[in-house]
Formats: structure tokens, sequence, C-alpha cells
């Protein structure tokens, strides 16, 4: 499992944004990142901005992760979800 598995959401999601936002590509990280995510339940931890950031930073990267953005799109229409963001998660 490794030192990524100590991580919660908060720091998944602040390990993939600064790695995005200096423009670093280190797919065995995101790689990483992304299987940790989808553990049993971990994604239904995330709040709107940590899935927010998550995926600002995959998508910044480049980096396609289809399990990723399948579970976060469940993650997405899980009843109440929604009505938790604010304007600033979505954007």
């Amino acid at each position: 499992e490794g030192f990524l598995s100590t991580f919660n959401p908060q720091e998944v999601a602040n390990t993939a944004w600064a790695f995005a936002g200096l423009g670093i590509q280190n797919e065995a990280l995101m790689a990483g990142l992304a299987e940790w995510t989808l553990q049993q339940g971990f994604l239904s931890a995330f709040n709107p901005q940590d899935d927010a950031d998550t995926a600002w930073a995959f998508a910044t990267l480049r980096i396609q992760n289809e399990a990723l953005m399948a579970g976060r799109a469940e993650r997405t229409l899980q009843e109440g979800f929604l009505a938790t963001f604010i304007p600033q998660d979505g954007a």
C-alpha cells in the first residue's frame, strides 16, 4: 500500500493539485493517487472541493484515467452530492 495509503481525500486532492500547478507530470504518482481514490468507499469521503481539485489536476496534466472519471461521475450522481456544491467548486 505504501505512503499513499495514509492520505485522506484532501491530501490526495492537494497533492494532485500541487503537481498539476507546477506542471509536473508524474504519471506513476497520479496513477497511485487514482488507485488509492478508487479503493472501496474512499471516493465517497471526497467533498466537492476535493473532487474538483483532483479532476482539475488530472485534466491540467492531460492524464486520462477512465476508472477515476467513472468513479467521480458515480459519486457526483449520488443523491444530495450536487446540492453540496458551491459555484467555486464547479469552476
